[in-house]
C-alpha cells in the first residue's frame, strides 16, 4: 500500500512557499514605491526653491532628454526597409568623341556595337541636316499619320480607320516654312502589340526635339505613365487632342481640363486632322443617298506651337536632342556588354563546373570536398569578378567560398543519395561509382553558385555576400532530379571517353 498521507502535507508546503514568496514580492515593490516616493517628494520640494529661470531650464532639459530617448528607441525599433542594390554605370558620355573610344574599348574586347554605332551615325548625320525634328508620339489610331498629313498635305501618307498603320519610322518636311527647318515623324503607336515597333517609337522621341503627343479622348493610366517618362528625357511636351469634332464644346474643356490637372505645365491644343467623313444626302425625288465629303481641318494652333518651340528654343533643344542621343548609343553599349558578359558567365560556370567534375572523379579519395578547399570555388568567383570589372579582396572571395561551402555541408548528403538515384539509370559504372557521385553533387555545385555569382555581380555590380548566398540556395535547391541527370550524363560520358 502506497501511504497517501503525505500528499496533503507537501501540498501545504508548497502553498506555504509561495504565499511567503507573495508577500516578499508585495514588500520589495511597497518598498521601491516609496523610495520612489521619497525621490519625488525631494524633488518637488527642491523644485519649488529653485528661481523660475532655473526651473524652466531643467524642465526644458528633461524634455529634452526624454525627445532624444525617444528618437534613439524609435531608431532602433522602426521597421527597416530592405536595402536594393544599385547597378553601377558609367555615366553619360561628353561628347560623340568620348562614346566612339567606348565603342572601340569595347570591339576590341568583342562585344557587338552595331546599335550603339548606329546611334552615334544617326546623331552626325541630323548634325549636319541642322533640321529641328518633330516627333508625333501616341497610342494606335489616335491619327498621328492624319494629322501629319494635314500639316504637310502630303497627300501619299497611308492613313487607315484601322489601328497601326503605321509600322515604320517615317519623316516629312514641314513645308513652307521661313523661320525654321522642321521634318516630322510618324513613328508606330507606343501601346502596340510588336515589342519591336514599340521600341522603335521610343527610341526616335529621344532623337527628336520637340514630342507631340497625339491622343484622341481621355488620357489611360498607361499613357499618362508615357507622358511622364516622355518627359524625363528633356524635351518640350505638347499634348494633341485630336478628333475634337466628336465632342460638344463643353465636353472638349472638361477633357482638356482633367488632361491639364494630370499633366501640369504640358500645353494642350485641340486639334482635328481633317480627313473624309460620311454624310447622308437628301436628293430632290425624295431618296437618300450616303456620299463621302472632305472634314476641314483645324491645325493652325499645333503648327503655331511648334515652330514657336523650334525658334525661341532651337539651340537648347539641339543640345537636349544630341545629350538624349549619347545616352541611348550608350544605353544601347551597355546592354551590348550585359549581353557579352552573360554570355562569357555562362562559358565560365560550365568550364569551372567541368573541372569540378574532372577533380571529383580523379580525387585518390572519392569525396574529397574540392568546394571546402576552395581553389577551384574561389578561381571560380575571381574570374566571374573580373568578367564584371568588379574588384574584391582576395580575403573577401575566401570568406565567402567559406560560407558557400557550410551550405554545401548541410545538403551534401541529399546530393550524393539523389546522384546515386540517377546514375542508377546509367549500366557500366563499375568501381568507379563513388567518384561519379561526387562528380554530380560537384557539377551540381557548382554550376548553382556560378549562376549565383554572376547573377548577383549582373544585378548590383557587387559581390553582395547575402544576396549571392541566398540565390545559391535557391538555385541549389530547385529542379534537383533534372539537373542531377544532366551532370550524370555529363560524367558517364567523360567516364567513356576515358575508357
Amino acid at each position: 500500500m502506497v501511504d497517501n498521507d503525505n500528499k496533503p502535507s507537501l501540498g501545504r508546503g508548497l502553498r506555504l512557499l509561495i504565499a511567503l514568496a507573495l508577500l516578499l514580492l508585495v514588500a520589495v515593490v511597497l518598498m521601491v514605491v516609496l523610495q520612489l516616493t521619497e525621490s519625488a517628494l525631494n524633488i518637488w520640494h527642491l523644485l519649488g526653491q529653485m528661481s523660475p529661470t532655473l526651473l524652466g531650464l531643467y524642465l526644458a532639459g528633461l524634455v529634452l532628454f526624454a525627445f532624444a530617448a525617444l528618437m534613439v528607441a524609435w531608431w532602433f525599433f522602426k521597421p527597416r526597409k530592405p536595402v536594393q542594390a544599385r547597378r553601377r554605370e558609367a555615366p553619360p558620355p561628353k561628347d560623340a568623341a568620348e562614346l566612339e573610344a567606348r565603342l572601340e574599348q569595347a570591339a576590341g574586347k568583342g562585344i557587338a556595337t552595331h546599335e550603339a554605332r548606329t546611334e552615334l551615325r544617326e546623331l552626325q548625320q541630323r548634325q549636319q541636316r541642322e533640321t529641328i525634328y518633330v516627333v508625333l508620339f501616341g497610342p494606335v489610331s489616335a491619327g498621328k499619320s492624319s494629322l501629319i498629313k494635314a500639316l504637310t498635305g502630303d497627300a501619299s501618307i497611308e492613313t487607315d480607320p484601322r489601328a497601326g498603320t503605321t509600322r515604320y519610322i517615317a519623316h516629312y518636311a514641314l513645308p513652307d516654312d521661313e523661320q525654321a527647318d522642321i521634318t516630322l515623324t510618324d513613328a508606330p503607336g507606343i501601346l502596340d502589340t510588336d515589342p519591336d515597333k514599340v521600341a522603335r517609337a521610343r527610341d526616335e522621341a529621344r532623337r527628336a526635339h520637340l514630342v507631340v503627343y497625339v491622343t484622341d479622348g481621355e488620357l489611360t493610366r498607361d499613357q499618362y505613365q508615357e507622358i511622364s517618362e516622355l518627359l524625363a528625357f528633356g524635351r518640350p511636351l505638347v499634348i494633341a487632342l485630336n478628333k475634337i469634332d466628336r465632342y460638344a464644346p463643353e465636353d472638349l474643356e472638361a477633357i482638356k481640363r482633367r488632361i491639364a490637372e494630370r499633366a501640369p505645365d504640358v500645353p494642350v491644343i485641340a486639334v482635328r486632322a481633317g480627313g473624309t467623313e460620311e454624310v447622308i444626302r437628301v436628293m430632290p425625288d425624295g431618296s437618300e443617298q450616303r456620299v463621302a465629303r472632305e472634314r476641314p481641318a483645324d491645325i493652325s494652333a499645333l503648327r503655331d506651337a511648334i515652330r514657336d518651340a523650334a525658334t525661341r528654343r532651337g539651340r537648347r533643344l539641339t543640345e537636349l536632342r544630341d545629350q538624349s542621343l549619347l545616352s541611348l548609343g550608350a544605353e544601347k553599349l551597355h546592354a551590348s556588354i550585359a549581353e557579352y558578359r552573360r554570355g562569357q558567365a555562362e562559358k565560365l560556370v560550365k568550364q569551372y563546373t567541368r573541372k569540378a567534375m574532372l577533380g571529383a572523379m580523379a580525387a585518390v579519395t572519392p569525396g574529397t570536398d574540392l568546394l571546402i578547399q576552395g581553389y577551384l570555388g574561389v578561381s571560380m568567383v575571381k574570374a566571374l569578378a573580373n568578367l564584371y570589372e568588379v574588384r574584391v579582396r582576395e580575403m573577401d572571395l575566401e570568406q565567402f567560398v567559406e560560407l558557400a561551402s557550410k551550405n554545401v555541408g548541410k545538403r551534401m548528403p541529399v546530393l550524393l543519395a539523389l546522384s546515386g538515384n540517377v546514375l542508377k539509370a546509367f549500366p557500366g559504372i563499375g568501381t568507379v561509382t563513388g567518384g561519379i557521385l561526387h562528380a554530380v553533387a560537384y557539377g551540381m555545385i557548382f554550376d548553382s553558385l556560378g549562376k549565383a555569382v554572376a547573377k548577383t555581380l549582373d544585378e548590383t555590380g557587387a559581390l553582395e555576400s547575402g544576396r549571392a548566398l541566398n540565390y545559391f540556395e535557391e538555385t541549389l535547391g530547385g529542379n534537383l532530379e533534372n539537373r542531377a541527370k544532366r551532370f550524370a550524363r555529363l560524367a558517364v560520358e567523360e567516364i567513356a571517353k576515358r575508357r
